[in-house]
């Protein structure tokens, strides 16, 4: 039987080499993009425009039913969103990667790990597209989180990271398994609803453990904190580097081991 570490350094080459072909998924993720919104006026900037809608309505009526300000409501609801809006894409899409891809898997040869750069890139682009509502927010609410801002940039790496990682679980999972797509979406629905994105939570007493328990919410804070001139706890950043690190290992290993298979499921 050939040993883990048989199987852990053609996956590892695969990783590289899909780093080293960063052009061909830079040019294939931006395509997959752009081709949703082939023939319209505004292009991919429809995200942005539905975002927006999104954003307003719900702030406009949740801080009228929680009777909070509007000005204070609005910005933590709009990033909330944003951030959750990659979270989320991420998390669902990955389980679609390689049974998306299954004829070219069949037909081209190269590494798997190309699918899953385009597939996080393109989820990238989208973030981007839908990140210039922060700017319409600040401008308006005249916010300036001064140099703090910096600390997006670590979180959302983090976040991107953790996407890679998890694809190298849920792919090659959901290509075998083809129910867990639906059981994950349901997972992310519900997770949507337990992390404080539509509520704060200031509003839960002593946080507990469904806030310290909940990953999802250690990412939005380091995320949504910098760009409101916050830091994020030194709670929030180890809990997410620690699932960093922990999901990473778990994701090559995962890859490592089921990787020739991927072909034949998809």
């Amino acid at each position: 039987m050939p040993s883990q570490k048989n199987y852990l350094r053609p996956a590892l080459t695969d990783l590289w080499q899909g780093i080293e072909r960063r052009e061909l998924w830079v040019y294939l993720g931006w395509r997959d993009v752009k081709r949703l919104y082939n023939r319209s006026v505004l292009g991919p900037f429809w995200l942005t425009l539905s975002m927006g809608v999104m954003v307003m309505g719900l702030g406009l009526l949740y801080s009228q039913i929680m009777k909070v300000d509007v000005a204070h409501y609005l910005p933590n609801l709009a990033i909330g969103l944003i951030v959750w809006g990659l979270i989320s894409g991420v998390i669902i899409g990955a389980c679609n990667i390689f049974t998306a891809a299954g004829g070219s898997l069949r037909q081209i040869r190269m590494p798997l790990s190309i699918h899953i750069y385009q597939f996080v890139w393109s989820q990238v682009l989208t973030f981007v597209h839908n990140f210039i509502i922060y700017f319409i927010i600040i401008a308006v609410f005249q916010i300036n989180p001064g140099w703090s801002a910096l600390l997006f940039i670590p979180a959302v790496f983090l976040i991107v990271l953790n996407g890679v990682f998890i694809s190298l679980i849920l792919g090659p999972l959901c290509a075998r398994f083809r129910d867990i797509p639906m059981i994950i979406a349901s997972v992310m629905q519900l997770a949507f609803f337990m992390t404080p994105i539509i509520w704060s939570a200031q509003t839960l007493e002593g946080r507990g453990l469904v806030l310290d328990a909940n990953p999802f919410y250690h990412f939005v804070e380091i995320t949504r904190d910098p760009l409101l001139g916050g830091t994020g706890t030194l709670a929030n950043w180890g809990a997410c580097i620690g699932m960093t690190i922990a999901l990473g290992v778990v994701g090559i290993a995962f890859f490592a081991r089921y990787r020739a298979r991927v072909v034949y499921w998809s």
